[in-house]
């Protein structure tokens, strides 16, 4: 994973992503944060506000693709 590259890192929704939307996620990238406009990786579903996402694809230059991430501890 390259230092400047947000794909393979987690986020924080920051606004809702809508259903066939764009939202906004917020990543920990180079030693800072930066702001991306994000769309779900299933567009038939809307991703709230505080939901924690993996990114699975940028759009440079501030676009990304992200899918929520389960933190369910595995028995």
């Amino acid at each position: 994973m390259s230092e400047q590259t947000p794909v393979g890192r987690t986020g924080l929704v920051t606004t809702t992503i809508p259903v066939g939307g764009m939202g906004e996620v917020r990543v920990a990238i180079a030693g800072g944060t930066s702001t991306y406009g994000a769309y779900g990786v299933d567009r038939t579903v809307p991703v709230p506000t505080g939901t924690r996402v993996g990114v699975v694809e940028l759009f440079p230059p501030r676009t990304i693709v992200v899918a929520p991430v389960d933190l369910t501890p595995r028995d």
